[in-house]
């Protein structure tokens, strides 16, 4: 069910998806957690539970609304950056961009995971959220960079994307990983690489 407009239907639906956040946050796989679980953080019973969230997948995307505020809120910071800078944005523009969205993914990283854990079980993104994050947000993104970029207008749409795709993947390395890679553990490492990687995508 969509948010409640009730006050007290409505605090109490918030309350079940900070529960269940917390939840996830402490559980690998992020998605491994269990309705009753999340009752019992939040403080109500699972028939509760089930009146806001018919099924765990009702409330696992819940749970994403946050981070696709902030994140729309993020991109839409970093786009208007863009959009009242000089054309081309030099290097340095387009560098703390990257960072800004290299640090967003570090600080989401457990919801990211969720995302990322989600879509491979349905084999997509949630279809609620497909025209907004992979439609008008990213048509919005090549609208604003098309000035800056030595990139098709055509492509630009699936340049932005792959973009997404690469910096959450490599953001959300392991320390594992990132030793296996590299050699060594540094974090800032790999957040600079990733910077240096997208300049030279977007300008060729």
């Amino acid at each position: 069910m969509p948010r409640p407009v009730d006050a007290d239907s409505a605090a109490t639906f918030d309350r079940i998806v900070r529960a269940a956040v917390e939840v996830l946050e402490e559980t690998v796989p992020r998605n491994a957690i269990s309705m009753r679980q999340v009752g019992e953080r939040a403080g109500v019973s699972v028939g509760t539970l089930h009146y806001y969230f018919e099924s765990k997948e009702r409330l696992l995307e819940a749970c994403l609304d946050g981070y696709y505020q902030d994140l729309a809120a993020t991109a839409q910071r970093l786009l208007s950056g863009l959009a009242n800078g000089p054309v081309p944005a030099g290097e340095t523009a387009i560098r703390g961009a990257i960072a800004t969205m290299y640090g967003f993914i570090t600080q989401h990283r457990a919801l990211i995971e969720l995302r990322l854990v989600t879509n491979a079980m349905r084999g997509e993104l949630a279809p609620e959220r497909q025209h907004e994050f992979m439609g008008t947000v990213i048509q919005e993104a090549a609208n604003v960079l098309a000035p800056h970029v030595e990139i098709d207008r055509e492509e630009l749409r699936l340049t932005v994307q792959l973009l997404a795709t690469s910096i959450i993947r490599m953001a959300l390395l392991s320390p594992g990983e990132r030793k296996a890679l590299t050699g060594s553990d540094d974090d800032r490492s790999i957040a600079e690489f990733v910077e240096r990687a997208a300049c030279r995508l977007v300008r060729p």
